[in-house]
């Protein structure tokens, strides 16, 4: 497992980094708006990197039970973005709409990295 978590990590941080280095690309250019985006997507990697450290840490080392616990807090999460996603749509809130469906869609790149490190690791 510890492998796995290591993987993820690494990769988190990648992803953490690149959303920066855009950010900052994107401040530079006057895209404030397109930069938020990026510090948004940024705070999602962030937010699940706690989630796996989180299930490290209450797995006490079984693989599988990290595995439960991670997608289980991969299905609650983003589950209340749809809500909110689905709220924002009823009110023509196009921006809302964006922030949700792009937070939505970061957790699933999440998601599916998270299958490819704890499946080719197994």
């Amino acid at each position: 497992m510890e492998e796995k978590l290591e993987r993820m990590n690494a990769w988190f941080d990648a992803q953490i980094a690149a959303c920066a280095k855009q950010q900052e690309t994107l401040l530079a250019d006057d895209r404030a708006d397109e930069a938020d985006f990026e510090k948004i997507k940024a705070n999602i990697y962030d937010i699940f990197r706690t989630v796996l450290k989180t299930a490290a840490k209450e797995s006490k080392g079984d693989d599988g039970a990290a595995k439960r616990f991670f997608l289980l807090r991969m299905e609650q999460i983003p589950s209340a973005w749809s809500a909110s996603y689905d709220k924002a749509r009823q009110h023509g809130d196009a921006e809302k709409m964006r922030i949700e469906s792009l937070k939505r869609n970061t957790a699933q790149k999440i998601r599916a990295k998270f299958t490819e490190i704890w499946e080719e690791t197994a």
